[in-house]
C-alpha cells in the first residue's frame, strides 16, 4: 500500500475514533468499583462515560447531557432505576422524542427489571463480554 492510500485511510480510522468518543454513555450505578469497571468498558470502546451516583443525578446528568444510551442499575438511593427509567421516557413522551435506550442492571431478578420498562436487562454478577456486546449493540459500533 502507498503512503497515499494509507493516508486515505487513516483519517476514516480517526474519524471512526473521534465519533465513538463523542457518543456519550450515562451509568447511574451507586456501587462506585462497578461503576468504574463500567465506565472503563466505555472507554475502551472509546465512547465516553458519563457517572452518577443515583437516580436523581442520573436524571440531571440525562437532561443536560443528552446520551446516546443509559446504563442504569435497579436498586439505588433517592431514586431507583425504575423511576429514573419511567421520568426519562415521560419527558420524552411531552417532547415528542424518543429516549435513550436503557440497560438495566439488577440482581433482583427479572420480573422487577421487567416492570422497570428498560430495553434490555443485564443480570448481576454481569458478564464484562455481555456488557461490551450489549454496548456495541446500542452504539452502533463494529
Amino acid at each position: 500500500m502507498s503512503e497515499a492510500q494509507a493516508s486515505q485511510i487513516s483519517p476514516q480510522r480517526d474519524d471512526t475514533a473521534t465519533r465513538a468518543r463523542a457518543v456519550l454513555v450515562l451509568v447511574a450505578e451507586d456501587e462506585e468499583p462497578i461503576a468504574e469497571i463500567i465506565a472503563t468498558v466505555i472507554q475502551e470502546l472509546d465512547a465516553t462515560p458519563i457517572v452518577a451516583a443515583h437516580g436523581r443525578e442520573a436524571l440531571a446528568l440525562a437532561r443536560q447531557a443528552a446520551p446516546a444510551l443509559i446504563i442504569t442499575d435497579l436498586m439505588m438511593p433517592l431514586m431507583d432505576g425504575a423511576e429514573l427509567i419511567a421520568t426519562l421516557r415521560a419527558e420524552a413522551a411531552e417532547r415528542g422524542t424518543q429516549p435513550p435506550p436503557v440497560i438495566l442492571m439488577t440482581a433482583s431478578g427479572r420480573e422487577n427489571a421487567a416492570r422497570a420498562g428498560a430495553d434490555v436487562v443485564l443480570p448481576k454478577p454481569f458478564d464484562l463480554a455481555a456488557l461490551e456486546d450489549l454496548l456495541r449493540h446500542y452504539l452502533a459500533l463494529p
